[in-house]
């Protein structure tokens, strides 16, 4: 009974996530959705987690909460497109051992999990603040390892202008030592900054089901182009 039920469950998602990629896609989805031969594994980073709650949002918000959000959601559409998909994390917890020390032993832990896999293609999600209240918009970090990060980047950017920030006029950097992810990664990896939750209105809007599929769906589409 209980494997029956597990199984129904599954196809609900699958049922939904299909639905939902149908139903926000234009002519080109055809692309996303079809089978790719020798795909890399695609690990996805919801960044804090557990007593670390990141930044904090101009009304109290943990960005912790809207990490995960968009990188369930995420996973469930990346999955429903063939793709086999990793999380580093699936709840509110940092990823560590009770006898090991906690921020660093997280990173180390998160990195080694990431470096199992070859090829994989590292998406780490985040969110931003900036003590100017009026930034906004969505910016990615891409590793200086790989060329192929720079690309995906790029690809995941456009696609985030043109489906949720036509007015977006930010330009994705390479990273630096200070993104330990990005700077130890062997595959191509990024950090994508969603928004800005310093900004009242995007802080609202990233904390909205909505936006947050509509943000995980450009992700998708971004790297579907290019992986």
């Amino acid at each position: 009974m209980k494997k029956l039920l597990i199984v129904f469950i599954c196809s609900i998602l699958a049922f939904a996530g299909a639905f939902y990629l149908c139903d926000k896609a234009d002519e080109s989805i055809s692309y996303v959705v079809g089978y790719k031969h020798n795909r890399p594994v695609i690990v996805i980073d919801a960044g804090h987690g557990g007593v670390d709650v990141g930044t904090v949002g101009i009304d109290g918000c943990a960005e912790k909460e809207i990490n995960l959000s968009i990188a369930l959601d995420l996973y469930d559409f990346l999955s429903v497109c063939g793709y086999d998909c990793k999380l580093t994390r699936a709840g509110d917890y940092e990823v560590f051992a009770d006898n090991e020390e906690r921020t660093k032993s997280d990173l180390y832990n998160r990195m080694d999990y990431i470096n199992s896999f070859s090829p994989c293609v590292l998406i780490s999600v985040h969110q931003n603040h900036f003590e100017n209240e009026s930034e906004h918009g969505t910016q990615i970090w891409y590793s200086p390892n790989d060329s192929k990060s720079k690309d995906i980047a790029n690809s995941v950017l456009s696609s985030v202008k043109k489906n949720l920030q036509p007015d977006n006029t930010r330009e994705n950097k390479q990273s630096d030592d200070s993104y330990y992810l990005l700077y130890k990664a062997k595959n191509p990896s990024f950090m994508i900054e969603c928004g800005f939750m310093s900004n009242t209105e995007e802080n609202k809007k990233l904390q909205n089901p909505e936006y947050q599929k509509d943000m995980a769906y450009s992700i998708l589409f971004g790297v579907s182009e290019e992986v």
